[in-house]
């Protein structure tokens, strides 16, 4: 037997960051394009829009940093802050896995 769980933040009741949105984040950081995150996910562009719009609003300060395109071309890329989020989540989902297991094994 293995205990699973997923955890997520709410700001105010709403859906801040799991998994997903950042899964996401992520994919921005490597396509460093909103459109590229959302085809690797297979997800809408507009799913992943709405979605980053969402973090951004919610969030202390700004996740991410858009350049429209043009001579130089735009982009997508995650602030110092954004890139911050991923690790403090990551670092929390895996000590509460942990803390899951081992009080699972006290079973």
């Amino acid at each position: 037997m293995k205990v699973k769980s997923r955890i997520w933040i709410e700001v105010d009741g709403t859906p801040f960051l799991g998994n997903g949105r950042i899964q996401l984040l992520k994919a921005v950081n490597q396509t460093h394009s909103m459109s590229s995150a959302a085809k690797s996910l297979n997800m809408s562009y507009k799913k992943a829009w709405r979605l980053l719009n969402e973090i951004n609003a919610s969030a202390k300060e700004p996740v991410l940093d858009k350049k429209i395109g043009g001579k130089d071309g735009g982009g997508t890329h995650l602030t110092p802050y954004g890139e911050e989020l991923i690790v403090r989540f990551e670092n929390l989902n895996s000590a509460c896995i942990a803390f899951l297991e081992t009080e699972f094994k006290k079973w």
